[in-house]
């Protein structure tokens, strides 16, 4: 490497040699864990209310399709295929009230956490003066 290279490398790789090089401060460790714990599941329950929340807006497209389709059904051809697209978008309207329940649940258990989590923050923080 010729000289004039050398101290671009030499401005650009002394951090990062400081930062390997350095001894760790106090045994600290390399990953807070309980910080990412806490990250992961303050993530996950958000995440699963979305995921309930698509499965429902699914089942309702479904069941208005379905719906659709048998009520013109009914009206203009066979009568049979009408009724059995009625039932089935019923199936699928009694599919989605467990997931709106969950829904509901998960919202619920969510809000409380929150509300504990501040009224804890409340309880550990000094008094004001």
């Amino acid at each position: 490497m010729s000289l004039r290279w050398a101290w671009l490398a030499a401005i650009l790789l002394a951090p990062l040699l400081r930062k390997f090089v350095r001894s760790r401060q106090g045994g600290r460790p390399v990953v807070d864990m309980q910080g990412v714990r806490v990250r992961v599941a303050s993530a996950r329950e958000p995440a699963e209310i979305a995921g309930l929340v698509m499965v429902v807006a699914v089942l309702v497209c479904c069941c208005g399709a379905l719906l659709a389709a048998g009520v013109t059904a009914l009206l203009l051809s066979p009568q049979w295929l009408g009724g059995v697209l009625v039932a089935v978008a019923a199936v699928c309207a009694l599919a989605a009230v467990p997931e709106v329940r969950g829904i509901q649940r998960g919202l619920r258990a969510r809000r409380l956490r929150l509300h504990g989590d501040d009224v804890t923050r409340e309880l550990d923080s000094t008094p004001p003066r």
